[in-house]
């Protein structure tokens, strides 16, 4: 059973937390006539990217504050309608830091 990218609405703002940012690539695939529907579909979802798409192979990258937001979304990507595999390739954590303070 294929399914189709619903809105998720389990993570709202708190306006606090850690101070962390997710970034991650992701390599779908799907049959070249279903590209353009997954295109659109990943258009339509927040925090996801597409960046190629040649054939049904597509690079996306999917970024949030919160890795469980990104793992989820990353889950939804994989039963979109049309998509054949997905493969997390490229996870990346920035930590915001605190401005150093100069030596007197």
């Amino acid at each position: 059973q294929l399914y189709r990218y619903v809105p998720n609405t389990r993570y709202p703002d708190t306006g606090g937390g850690m101070n962390e940012y997710h970034v991650c690539g992701v390599l779908l695939m799907s049959r070249p006539e279903h590209a353009a529907m997954v295109a659109e579909t990943l258009s339509e979802m927040p925090g996801v990217e597409l960046h190629a798409n040649e054939g049904g192979r597509m690079v996306v990258t999917v970024e949030g504050e919160q890795y469980r937001q990104c793992a989820d979304t990353i889950t939804e990507l994989a039963t979109l309608d049309g998509v054949a595999s997905s493969s997390l390739v490229y996870h990346q954590i920035e930590n915001e830091e605190l401005p150093e303070e100069p030596l007197q």
